[in-house]
């Protein structure tokens, strides 16, 4: 504020905080229009994965990268779905939960992805199930413990977007932690962080 006279286009404020929400504005951290390639959901499903220590001990090398595979293809099919109305965190945990006989073959009706989810679908038609679920049922769970109102209403909206240092539109952006509840906000805030390194880091910005 004490050089706020000294900006030529004077920066926005914005706040996302978990924990009040009459503070916080609403970013969808996979906004479509600022995921340019498969290997932008790649990214976000490591971090969303990544922070969970107790989960990466348990599960051997092949599941972690089964884990992260499946939860890259729900992303870039929502990117890719209806020009990614629904593609949000919150849409991306919702449909990992659907059973497998009635996600498989929607998820196979985009091609970039099938590569990525044959190894789910031949377990699956196979009836190797012990294999699937540990490929999958681990991240379910992983997940699942970001699901609340309170993150799904944050992630969901659009109240700016995580390119900040836009020369036309730029932000200041604060990210409140707490480290009460850093195995659930670390894994998000992850996420926003991953995505902003990759947006800020572009030329003549």
């Amino acid at each position: 504020m004490k050089n706020y006279a000294a900006y030529k286009i004077k920066p926005e404020f914005y706040v996302i905080n978990f924990d009040d929400l009459s503070t916080s504005h609403r970013c969808n951290p996979l906004a479509p229009e600022m995921m340019f390639d498969i290997t932008d959901a790649t990214e976000a499903s490591r971090s969303i994965m990544g922070l969970n220590r107790e989960w990466k001990s348990q599960q051997g090398d092949f599941f972690i990268k089964s884990s992260i595979n499946f939860v890259t293809s729900i992303i870039w099919f929502l990117k890719k779905y209806k020009n990614g109305k629904y593609c949000t965190l919150p849409h991306v945990i919702e449909m990992m939960q659907v059973d497998y006989e009635s996600l498989f073959p929607v998820l196979k009706t985009e091609p970039e992805i099938e590569v990525l989810i044959n190894p789910f679908v031949s377990a699956y038609q196979n009836d190797v199930m012990d294999q699937l679920e540990g490929q999958v049922g681990s991240a379910k769970i992983a997940v699942a413990r970001l699901s609340s109102p309170q993150l799904y209403w944050i992630l969901s909206g659009n109240d700016f977007s995580l390119d900040i240092n836009n020369p036309e539109e730029p932000k200041i952006l604060c990210l409140a932690n707490n480290p009460q509840k850093q195995q659930i906000y670390g894994a998000v805030l992850s996420l926003y962080v991953t995505r902003l390194i990759k947006l800020v880091n572009q030329k003549n910005k």
